[in-house]
């Protein structure tokens, strides 16, 4: 296992110190599946204030729960000490934990087996729940009695669905079982926590573990006690063919949505991600004629910062669900990108003139001069050559 140079520091440094130490968890699971981990993370039987006293750069990130952030090389690794987790009182976080010296009873208070894995190039695996066993069969098992998981932490449900669809596993009956009789304890979490993991979900490589949602009976509580709207079989269809951009799939997720902006907002979308997809629900079943025009009127719709990209996409999504067929879809994105490359106004910032310039004849602030320059794009958008100061001044 290739251990990047400031990990394998830390864990020497621990060693040299006369404590245990390992990597541990996603990192573990990544890199026996042969994929390169985004994060790594340490645990250890020193104490954080040992851990603080080895390394001279550190952060007291998580030292509620044992856990201090080491800057090797400017980049921040977790550090955590072995604990016990007390008691759960919110269906998400323990009240405190309890420090202990065995590895093992570190790795039996983690989730699933395959996340219960730690390793030391010197030791070897600390593998007490055959997790290894578990990522070759791809099975997303329980640590133990998983009502006793799911009830320490209702998140886990939704992030045994979200790991089928990212991995490709397969969820334990045992597993599955017990999310099904717990599905209300994810009321519990906050819609921050349960829009992560559904758009993780949406934009993994195996969208069809979105049907867990439906017969586990969690979907209602995802959608914040709403049933969802829509063909969910044509949906994941769709998914399974888009990009796996965020906004594009929850586009396709929520697109027979009647009230797509409500139930953004109830998940605590940012108002950036509401706009693009409210606009990309609107008007995705819409066919986009194939003239000029009109395709700068929906361009003049769009986020001005990329709104060729944002038509682009849209074309994308239409083709994906069959709105238009591909020649014509075709023929729209050689004119979209004509326009783009001739740079033809759409937008009031392309336009000769601007505000100040409709004051100096007179025009007062408000209604009239908006109603003015609207007009005067409107024209230019019709007729590109006549975007010249001196012929849109004498037009007013």
């Amino acid at each position: 296992m290739q251990i990047p140079s400031p990990v394998r520091h830390i864990l020497t440094t621990l060693e040299a110190a006369g404590f245990e130490a390992f990597i541990v968890g996603g990192c573990v699971r990544d890199m026996l599946r042969g994929i390169e981990p985004k994060d790594w993370d340490v645990t250890t039987n020193a104490l954080p204030h040992q851990v603080k006293s080895l390394f001279p750069r550190t952060f007291d990130t998580g030292i509620k729960h044992g856990t201090i952030t080491v800057l090797q090389n400017r980049q921040p690794f977790e550090v955590t000490t072995y604990r016990v987790d007390g008691t759960y009182l919110d269906a998400r976080r323990p009240e405190s934990v309890t420090y202990t010296a065995h590895i093992e009873d570190d790795l039996s208070r983690r989730d699933f087996t395959m996340n219960a894995i730690a390793y030391n190039p010197a030791y070897g695996f600390a593998d007490p729940f055959n997790g290894r066993e578990d990522i070759e069969q791809k099975i997303i098992r329980c640590v133990g009695d998983p009502a006793h998981r799911f009830g320490e932490d209702a998140l886990r449900m939704l992030r045994a669905v979200r790991f089928a669809g990212t991995l490709g596993f397969t969820i334990e009956a045992d597993t599955l079982d017990a999310i099904s009789a717990q599905r209300e304890n994810l009321a519990r979490i906050s819609a921050e926590r349960v829009r992560e993991e559904l758009t993780c979900l949406l934009c993994g490589a195996y969208p069809q573990a979105i049907t867990l949602l439906e017969t586990t009976g969690l979907m209602p509580h995802v959608l914040q006690s709403r049933t969802y709207e829509g063909d969910l079989a044509e949906t994941i269809r769709q998914v399974e063919k888009s990009p796996a951009d965020e906004h594009l799939r929850l586009s396709l997720f929520f697109s027979r949505f009647e009230f797509v902006e409500k139930v953004l907002r109830a998940l605590r979308f940012d108002n950036k991600s509401i706009q693009a997809i409210r606009l990309y629900v609107r008007l995705l079943p819409v066919p986009i004629p194939a003239d000029r025009y009109t395709i700068k009127k929906y361009l003049y719709q769009m986020p001005a910062a990329y709104a060729q990209l944002f038509f682009e996409n849209l074309l994308t999504l239409q083709e994906i669900t069959q709105v238009s067929d591909p020649a014509h879809i075709t023929q729209l994105r050689q004119i979209s990108r004509s326009i783009h490359e001739n740079d033809e106004c759409y937008t009031l910032r392309g336009l000769a003139v601007n505000g100040k310039d409709l004051a100096a004849l007179g025009i007062p602030p408000g209604k009239a001069m908006g109603d003015t320059l609207k007009s005067l794009l409107d024209a230019v958008m019709r007729d590109p050559t006549i975007n010249k100061k001196e012929i849109l001044l004498s037009r007013i």
